[in-house]
């Protein structure tokens, strides 16, 4: 396994996408979450941004409803999630 830095992939996207990796959330839903379990008071503006990002590099998909937007990994989302969360878990080991 190559240990190498993951490049494209930001620390705020990494978790964006770590949210809707088990599934689709709305924005309303991310920024409860966000606020509630993690203390991240955002504007739903704000990570529909990093959203729009993550689906022109294929890494989510974006569905309109008319509840709003929702959102979800793609497998090329997950792949690349993965590779971050396991270059992380190497640099924690290391550190040990």
């Amino acid at each position: 396994m190559s240990h190498n830095i993951p490049r494209g992939l930001s620390d705020v996207q990494f978790v964006l996408l770590g949210l809707v990796i088990d599934g689709e959330k709305t924005g309303t839903e991310l920024r409860q979450l966000l606020r509630d379990d993690y203390g991240w008071d955002t504007s739903t503006s704000s990570f529909y941004t990093y959203f729009e990002r993550l689906g022109k590099e294929g890494l989510c998909a974006i569905k309109t409803t008319k509840a709003g937007k929702k959102f979800r990994a793609s497998a090329k989302g997950k792949k690349v999630f993965k590779q971050k969360l396991d270059f992380m878990k190497h640099a924690i080991d290391t550190w040990k």
